[in-house]
């Protein structure tokens, strides 16, 4: 028997892993040899010995609606096969007595009675007779009048289309469908769908047409969230969840903020309620500044504005209302650059008092006094001070007055206008840092009650502000378009309302806000990413007081797909004994990037440990396992790899056992795929097996099985091809399929049992449409998927079999559309042709060429070719445009253009081709066909004319330019090619123009360009010239002073008799004068101030003890461009003091101030040579002392390069007073010249020493006098006996003081160099300089 030479192998399971007690350890999988024997014997009787009728499936009851098919099913056994009749009320059902009324039918044992048109009767008598040669059964099914009532659990539901995440803009509209299947389908009785929005319920709808629909318009902020749809079924409850996110609309001015979010009114009474919202996200947008109430009264249109000034909380009292009036609210966010949108406005309330029902119907006059007065609401801006009504009241209507006291003061009355007639009052005018209290009195017509109790002191401030920033913020891949974001909750959350997660690309300033709704939880999953992107994130908390600041941001993470699922279905496919050939199925979810490697373990069936099989992926979904034990079982397991990494193991296969095949007939098939589903057919596919037999196969049986249903066969004969259009399914059915494949010896092993599949097909889902193209005459087949994702394709197949690289077909796919164009088509192309979108949910279709079809295409082909001729659409005719350089340019534009254009200019009757003269080009972005005549002159006057071929299509546009428009044309040419050779030159941008000055001076201003080299003759006395290429304004003395313009921004140079002034910035002199500057110099101290322009024709004094200071030997006074300086030489005692500098221009002085009287400068007192020697190995100690007031800050050099404090070279300073620089272990490398250098804000000293090392057994080296003596010596003693004065330094790139350069060889000077740390005040100290614009 081939099918049981094929059967899987029995596996007994081994002891560790069972379950049971160790007494049953031994127990296995296998039927006794007597069971099995009685196995073999029914099954023989059951074809051999005759049986009696007997009812497997019995018929039952039903109740049905007038009107409504009825159909009984029932399922007979017996041998010989038994004779099935239906009887009504004991009468036989004759179908042919009712045409269209009784339909019978029996396939495989099973017998049906369809009733149609079941208003004719009330109530049913049938009789099912069933006989054979041995008995006669009879089942009496009686209907019953009385409608049991159908619960929606139970229904059998099962969701197939499922909305996903959904994004939605402020004012638009959405919807959110989930397509199901509903098993029965009763019209009177459908499904009940409940949708929830963040888990709270939104609504609950009765779903009709197989779908569950939720259609959200006006949207707005509000609307996002969680939504949830949730169904009773058979096993309780199905349902589906996904976010739906909306974005701010447009704002109505530009940085304008967001609307606000989740208006409600609390606190409601006869004329008060408390307004209260959550605050907009501000990504980039300025800070709020506050928000307007805005009310309405139900049935009105018009609003009006609660408040004159913006509340900066999110919270607002609105008071005086209308008793009994209804109320909507709405507000609006302000910000610097305007008022956002409103928000959607509030649910409607009504002003009452909770009380009015409650008021005593007793005959008391006066009320009682009002209890448990107290602020509800405590702000800067505001408080609301609330009580409870008195009780009694009485029936006549009833008011209160409120007092107020500050301190010991007198009580004095609020609501002196005002009729208050709810337990609630805010109160505005209160000053801030006092203490008050507050009373209330209960009135009506007969008097009024006695004050309540005062309230404790209250202050008007905020109890509480905005939360603190959230903690960290960790982030993690989820999938291709999404960020998995989590965080920790701020540690001071002050009644927190939710979060906003922004988001921003690496290396972009720009933030974008990710929800726009305050989100309640700590981790948020972040849709619409870009792929491939990395992206930081960070959160903002919300409360009643606005947003929190920024939380740091998360590290960068790139947005990649995540992992896939596992693999699954492993079968056997073919063994030899030593090998096995396994194949599995695709992972269901790919994770958002293809599939591109699988790997496969395995394991003893009787030991736990996995292992590697292919340490190098494959890509295809079968593999042989070499090197296993013939008789031994195995499981395997599968993983899956994408661009994100290898997924999650399957499960492993069942115990698969390691056996030579030699049975005859075929493997089995595998790889069963299932295309094209609709509502009554579908297409399965499968692979050939690999395990043929004896001999090649010949063929496949395909066999089926309705869920709850045998399989059975769907051809009686073997087909030749793999694959098979199943058609007669029923309508949301589910069905799985199973293939065998023959040989000459027989019918092989099925195949794996394929993925159940419901007959219906997807939402949206379009066949392929076939026709001819109007424009070119082209066959095609065209087909427009109903869904796509980023790594989708679309795989064309011809009966079946992929088409790839074939020259007589070409396919182009643009997003979701794809065409197949027949090159040449002829009766080769005749076939069954079919599109598979991959990596979706089975989006695929299919469309049969026929010869007849393709004959009437190509007439269509042949009528379009001779009668239609298409025209290019052209957006606009043939124009010119005159260039600045004098250039013509004739240009026209296409509505549509392909790539494959062809064009051509005509002028009078000649065709003209690109040249230098004439440069021909086009764009098919912007579908523009331009011509641009270098040389416009007389002989350019023609018609000028454009025609276009693109494909069939065809056009022409003309332009005549003759007599006046053309001289028009050509004056405007010659005209802009005589500005463009002048602008070569030095010309005037803008002409000689006057304007006079605030102090009456008359300036002479012209805009001269392109002037550099070039001489400027001025040839008039006393006028200013603003040269503006320079930028400077200089006033010429004499007549005829040449001035030459150097270059952009350089001083001009005079070069006859004259005095050059610059007045304009003599005036910026003094008011850009920087504080006064202390710079340490060899020879002493430097005050310098900066200014942005200096001469020595600004007049300045500078002042010691508000004693003017001369220009001398020991006090040098001098400047540059761009700073005034004093030099103090070797500085005393005497130079101690309060120094300043005076500033005067044209109406003012500026007076810039220094102090250095009661401060020491750092310097070294004592305690270091001028030379040392030593010898190698020895240890050498570099120890003095330092002083300075503030204390200094110390360095030591080597060779002008920085030490750097280690193991070898040691630096301490002990109690700001001992520096010493000690050397273990000296080597020859140590030799060089040291230095320290000691230095506060008031100055310092730079002391160098020469170190020599020598090795043992050598002489020491002879010390090298020079520099400065035993004894340490003040740092100006340093310098030689005669030196020039030094020009005026630069500002150093790493410090802000200035460094020095001599004009002359000077001794070279003990600061260190640029690349040294710069000797400025130590970094503890604020810096005197001013910031450097």
């Amino acid at each position: 028997n081939a099918t049981e030479a094929m059967a899987e192998p029995v596996y007994t399971v081994p002891a560790f892993r069972q379950r049971c007690s160790p007494s049953f350890a031994n127990a296995t999988y296998t039927a006794s040899p007597q069971v099995q024997e009685m196995m073999h014997k029914k099954v023989t009787s059951s074809t051999e010995t005759d049986k009696a009728p007997d009812f497997l499936v019995a018929l039952r009851p039903h109740t049905v609606w007038e009107t409504t098919p009825v159909k009984l099913f029932c399922t007979v056994d017996g041998h010989p096969r038994p004779i099935v009749k239906w009887y009504k009320g004991g009468k036989p059902v004759d179908p042919l007595s009712a045409p269209g009324k009784y339909k019978i039918e029996s396939k495989y044992g099973v017998h049906s009675l369809i009733i149609n048109h079941s208003k004719y009767y009330r109530a049913l008598l049938v009789y099912l007779r069933c006989t054979n040669i041995l008995a006669c059964v009879v089942l009496v099914f009686s209907s019953v009048p009385h409608l049991t009532v159908i619960h929606h659990s139970k229904l059998e539901i099962t969701m197939l289309d499922r909305f996903g995440v959904s994004f939605g803009t402020e004012g638009g509209s959405i919807s959110l469908v989930c397509t199901m299947v509903v098993v029965p389908d009763l019209p009177n009785v459908p499904p009940l769908a409940q949708w929830y929005r963040d888990g709270e319920r939104l609504a609950e709808i009765k779903v009709g047409g197989g779908a569950a629909t939720m259609t959200l318009s006006h949207l707005a902020k509000d609307d996002e969230g969680l939504y949830t749809l949730r169904m009773w079924t058979k096993d309780g409850t199905t349902e589906h969840s996904a976010y739906l996110f909306v974005k701010d609309a447009a704002p109505s001015v530009a940085g304008a903020p967001g609307a606000p979010i989740s208006v409600k009114a609390f606190d409601i009474n006869s004329d008060y309620v408390l307004v209260a919202w959550k605050p907009p996200n501000t990504t980039n947008e300025a800070a709020i500044t506050g928000y307007f109430v805005d009310k309405r009264e139900s049935g009105s249109a018009t609003w009006s504005q609660c408040n004159d000034a913006p509340v900066r909380i999110c919270k607002y009292p609105v008071h005086g209302l209308s008793v009994g009036h209804a109320y909507h609210f709405r507000v609006r966010a302000v910000n610097s650059a305007g008022i956002s949108r409103p928000s959607r406005e509030s649910d409607k309330v009504t002003a009452l008092d909770p009380a009015e029902r409650e008021r005593l119907q007793g005959y008391v006059t006066l009320p009682g006094e009002p209890t448990d007065v107290h602020a509800s609401e405590i702000f800067k801006s505001y408080i609301v001070l609330s009580w409870k009504p008195p009780s009694p009241r009485g029936r006549a209507p009833l008011w209160y007055i409120i007092e107020k006291v500050c301190g010991t003061g007198a009580w004095q009355r609020i609501n002196t206008a005002v009729k208050l007639q709810s337990p609630r009052y805010p109160i505005f005018d209160l000053e801030a840092g006092k203490k008050y209290q507050f009373r209330v009195y209960s009135e009506n017509l007969y008097g009024a009650s006695e004050a309540s109790k005062p309230t404790e002191p209250i202050e008007k401030v905020d109890e509480h502000g905005v939360p603190s920033a959230p903690g960290q913020v960790v982030a993690t891949r989820n999938t291709k378009s999404s960020v998995f974001v989590q965080w920790d909750p701020p540690k001071h959350p002050n009644h927190l309302m939710g979060y906003y997660i922004d988001a921003s690309l690496v290396g972009s300033k720009a933030w974008a806000p990710c929800n726009h709704k305050p989100y309640k939880h700590t981790r948020f999953v972040v849709h619409g990413l870009t792929p491939g992107e990395t992206y930081v994130f960070r959160v903002q908390a919300v409360n009643v007081y606005g947003l929190s600041d920024e939380s740091q941001e998360s590290t960068p993470i790139a947005v990649e797909p995540a992992l896939s699922d596992a693999p699954h279905g492993i079968t056997m496919l073919s063994c030899d004994g030593a090998s096995m050939i396994i194949a599995w199925k695709s992972p269901k979810h790919c994770g958002g990037s293809k599939i591109n490697a699988y790997f496969v373990d395995k394991r003893d069936a009787d030991t736990l440990a996995w292992k590697e099989v292919n340490s190098a992926p494959t890509k295809t979904r079968t593999y042989t396992v070499d090197g296993l034990t013939e008789g031994t079982f195995y499981e395997f397991k599968v993983q899956a790899g994408n661009l994100a990494g290898v997924g999650m193991p399957s499960a492993p296969s069942t115990p698969l056992k390691c056996e030579a095949w030699t049975t005859t007939v075929p493997g089995p098939a595998y790889d069963l795929a299932l295309r094209e589903v609709r509502g009554d057919s579908l297409v399965i596919l499968w692979k050939a097996p690999v395990y043929t037999g004896a001999s090649a196969v010949t063929g496949y049986i395909v066999e089926m099985a309705k869920k709850g249903h045998h399989y059975h066969p769907l051809n009686e004969e073997a087909i030749g091809h793999c694959y098979l259009q199943v058609t007669g399914l029923e309508a949301g059915a589910e069905y799985t399929f199973k293939v065998k494949a023959v040989n000459a010896e027989g019918i092989g092993k099925a195949s794996q049992t394929s993925e159940p599949v419901v007959a219906k097909a997807l939402p949206g889902t379009q066949e392929i449409q076939c026709g001819v193209d109007e424009d070119t005459g082209d066959i095609f087949l065209s087909f427009e998927a109903c869904e796509i994702s980023e790594t989708s394709n679309f795989a064309w197949s011809k009966n079946y079999k992929e088409i790839s690289d074939c020259p007589r077909v070409a396919i182009e796919t643009k997003g979701k559309h794809s065409k197949l164009t027949f090159v040449n088509p002829d009766v080769s192309d005749l076939g069954a042709f079919s599109v598979v979108v991959t990596d979706t949910n089975g989006v695929s279709a299919s469309h049969t060429v026929t010869e007849d079809a393709l004959n009437t295409m190509l007439e269509l082909k042949l009528i379009f070719s001779l009668f239609l001729c298409p025209v290019v659409p052209l957006k606009h005719q043939l124009n010119y445009e005159v260039l600045e350089k004098g250039h013509v340019r004739f240009w026209l534009q296409c509505l549509k253009m392909s790539p494959a254009v062809t064009y051509r200019f005509i002028v009078n009757d000649k065709e003209v081709t690109s040249s230098d003269s004439h440069k021909i080009s086009h764009d098919v972005n912007t579908r523009v066909i331009q011509m641009t005549v270098d040389h416009f002159s007389k002989a350019s006057e023609a018609t000028y004319t454009v025609q276009i071929h693109d494909g069939r299509a065809k056009n022409q546009s003309s332009l005549v330019l003759v007599r006046d428009v053309f001289k028009a044309v050509l004056k405007e040419a010659e005209f802009q090619r005589s500005e463009h050779i002048r602008k070569q030159g030095p010309h005037f941008a803008e002409y000689l123009s006057y304007h006079v000055d605030d102090d009456c001076t008359v300036l002479l201003v012209c805009k001269v360009t392109n002037t550099v080299g070039v001489v400027v003759k001025v040839l008039s006395v006393d006028v200013v010239v603003k040269v503006l290429s320079v930028g400077v304004v200089v006033k010429v003395l004499s007549v005829g002073v040449v001035v030459k313009v150097l270059s952009v921004d350089v001083v001009v140079k005079v070069l006859s008799v004259g005095v050059v002034v610059s007045l304009p910035l003599l005036f910026l002199s003094g008011s850009s004068a920087s504080e006064l500057v202390l710079q340490c110099t060899p020879e002493g101290i430097r005050l310098q101030c900066y200014m942005k322009y200096y001469t020595e024709e600004i007049r300045t004094a500078w002042l010691h003890k508000d004693s003017k200071i001369s220009s001398s030997e020991k006090m040098r006074i001098a400047g540059t461009a761009e700073m005034a300086w004093m030099q103090i030489r070797e500085p005393s005692e005497k130079e101690k003091g309060h120094y300043s500098i005076q500033i005067m221009d044209a109406t003012k002085s500026h007076t810039r101030t220094f102090d250095l009287s009661g401060q020491d400068r750092g310097r070294v007192v004592g305690g270091l040579p001028d030379v040392v020697t030593i010898m190698e190995q020895k240890t050498l100690s570099l120890t003095c002392t330092v002083w300075g007031d503030p204390s200094p800050e110390v360095t030591w050099f080597k060779n002008e390069n920085e030490v750097v404090s280690t193991e070898h070279a040691k630096i301490t300073l002990e109690a700001n007073k001992f520096a010493s620089l000690t050397i273990t272990t000296v080597t020859s490398e140590d030799s060089g010249k040291y230095s320290i250098n000691v230095r506060n804000k008031y100055g310092g000293e730079f002391v160098e020493i020469t170190v020599s090392v020598y090795k043992q057994g050598e002489s020491p080296p002879e010390p090298k006098m020079g520099g400065r003596g035993a004894t340490p010596a003040p740092l100006a003693s340093k310098a030689p006996a005669q030196t020039s004065i030094p020009q005026t330094p630069t500002p150093s790139l790493k410090s802000p003081t200035p460094s020095l350069r001599s004009s002359t060889p000077t001794a070279k000077s003990p600061t260190p160099p640029r690349h040294v740390k710069s000797p400025s005040p130590a970094r503890s100290l604020k810096s005197p300089t001013p910031p450097r614009k």
